[in-house]
């Protein structure tokens, strides 16, 4: 690393050199990118807290998923008849239309009743988990959510 500057209110040049990978080493790229085995899913993240939906979807696009965001439940359900997608990640607790309303919308329409439903929630009680799937969900899961176990529900999911 080298630093030079010609003096005060002249600004600085830094230079940072870095030694180049030896022949066969692996390709660091490789390690951050979506794994080859991995099914794109289309992916709908309808959540009201936008750090939380923003990194969701960061981290869901790495593993080469087609991710939309929707931050209510009514943006939501048009997001969703508009995307068509394999699975939906659809927190609870929702302004206007909460995520129950949300599940029971989508599985009462024709076009939407296939997609793999995950409720996101704080309330995590057993009547909580039952309410959640009466409702339509396939999933519950504590917020926030393990990456971990959002990876092997895409992972598992049947092929369309």
């Amino acid at each position: 690393m080298s630093a030079t500057s010609a003096g005060k209110g002249h600004g600085a040049e830094f230079v940072v050199s870095l030694p180049r990978a030896a022949d066969g080493a692996a390709d660091v790229r490789a390690s951050t990118s979506a794994s080859p085995l991995r099914a794109r899913r289309r992916v709908l993240v309808i959540e009201d807290a936008a750090d939380v939906a923003v990194a969701m979807r960061l981290v869901l696009e790495m593993d080469g998923h087609q991710v939309t965001v929707a931050h209510n439940g009514t943006d939501g359900v048009a997001a969703a008849l508009a995307l068509r997608p394999d699975v939906v990640l659809c927190d609870i607790g929702l302004p206007g239309m909460d995520g129950y309303a949300v599940a029971r919308t989508m599985r009462a329409d024709p076009a939407l009743r296939e997609a793999f439903l995950v409720a996101l929630s704080g309330y995590t009680q057993a009547a909580d988990v039952t309410r959640a799937r009466a409702a339509g969900f396939d999933e519950h899961l504590a917020k926030p959510p393990s990456i971990d176990k959002v990876r092997r529900i895409l992972d598992t999911l049947q092929t369309r």
